[in-house]
């Protein structure tokens, strides 16, 4: 029941509308994440340069994802803050979206496997670090060598559980412009910890991975949404739209050029590409909902909004869980597999790793994840 008027009608109605393209940018997202895993196209043809240089910034698509975590999470909890239930409801509704396959791959591939299939000695030592993966706490672990073979990449699960567990009180007691600021605080205080920590002389994996050094991507996310809920913002949006993507086209060039291609260690991407990129997603995603049709910008929207993007986004979450897994566990036989295709085998290995988490993803998402979704309804109510 509401307990307040200081969101209006037009604003709630706003946060509850689905963006469309915003489930294709999940794709593409997904889509960049796995061939930047796969790790094929270090020694690879000349001919298969442009794909290999997307592969090597392909890590963008993790902070894509946490700008779109930012975005929405935050509309969600914008439109349901004065609810009574607010929190519970948040809170279950994030738990039957995440817990029911997270949990279960770690307790196949950490409880059950290990007695059937044969680890390598390696592999098996490292499970002794699982505690860190069944507390989501492997982001500050996994810095410090405590990586568990086949889940290493948990650690981005691990950051976004971590800022579902405060911002629902941080938008509880601060909304519209004062999000807006506080987002833009929370931002500007994870660049200073990524400076701070490499003048101290922090690893490269920690100014990555601790979340703290990320709450730029999530933080410019939620600023993003606060502004989507502004009428004169999105009409002015609406207006300089060719100004606005010319704007980040420039900036993301630029910063390529800077960073030598958002290499993922390199310490001005560390520093200035997590932060650059992080913005400029942001402002892509606002601005999606605002292309009016006809414009030069709507091409992009349709390109969002086309089928099988969308489709490889409702599958992503457990794309993003099984493809370490399947790449760690099948990823020799692959490539040996695959080795007939001479110069062409890292392109083949790549879409293969895609198609195979695809796969993966499908199969989880109808036996398992949508019957959970469905209890939203009814275990946590709008």
């Amino acid at each position: 029941m509401r307990r307040g008027r200081d969101i209006d009608t037009d604003s709630v109605n706003a946060a509850r509308a689905h963006i469309p393209a915003l489930d294709g940018l999940r794709g593409i997202a997904i889509l960049l994440v796995i061939p930047h895993n796969a790790d094929i196209f270090s020694n690879s043809a000349s001919w298969l340069w442009p794909i290999a240089l997307i592969a090597h910034a392909g890590w963008i698509g993790v902070q894509l994802f946490f700008v779109l975590s930012g975005f929405l999470i935050s509309r969600n909890l914008l439109d349901t803050r004065r609810d009574a239930n607010y929190l519970r409801s948040f809170y279950v509704r994030r738990a039957l979206r995440i817990f029911p396959l997270y949990f279960l791959t770690l307790f196949v591939g950490l409880v059950v496997l290990p007695h059937v299939v044969q680890f390598s000695p390696a592999a098996l030592a490292s499970h002794h670090h699982q505690i860190w993966l069944w507390t989501f706490l492997s982001n500050w672990a996994q810095p410090y060598g405590l990586e568990v073979s086949g889940f290493s990449h948990f650690w981005s699960l691990a950051v976004e559980e971590q800022f579902y567990l405060v911002w629902p009180f941080v938008v509880l007691f601060a909304a519209g412009t004062r999000l807006f600021w506080v987002s833009v605080v929370v931002a500007l205080a994870a660049f200073v910890s990524r400076v701070v920590l490499m003048q101290a002389g922090a690893g490269p994996e920690m100014l990555y991975m601790f979340t703290n050094c990320r709450m730029d991507a999530l933080a410019l996310g939620a600023a993003a949404a606060a502004l989507s809920l502004s009428p004169p913002f999105m009409q002015w949006l609406a207006g300089n739209l060719r100004a606005l993507y010319l704007s980040i086209f420039g900036v993301l060039v630029a910063a390529a050029l800077f960073s030598h291609s958002y290499s993922v260690y390199d310490s001005r991407t560390l520093i200035v590409g997590q932060t650059v990129l992080a913005g400029a997603f942001a402002l892509l995603i606002v601005s999606v909902g605002s292309i009016p049709s006809r414009s030069f910008a709507h091409f992009l929207r349709r390109v969002f909004e086309t089928g099988w993007l969308r489709t490889v986004g409702r599958y992503s979450f457990a794309m993003y869980v099984f493809h370490m897994p399947i790449l760690v566990a099948y990823g020799d036989s692959l490539h040996e597999a695959l080795s007939f295709a001479g110069s062409a085998t890292p392109l083949l290995y790549a879409l293969s790793a895609i198609v195979l988490s695809f796969l993966a993803g499908l199969v989880s998402y109808h036996l398992l994840e949508k019957h959970f979704l469905r209890l939203k309804t009814v275990l946590a109510p709008h």
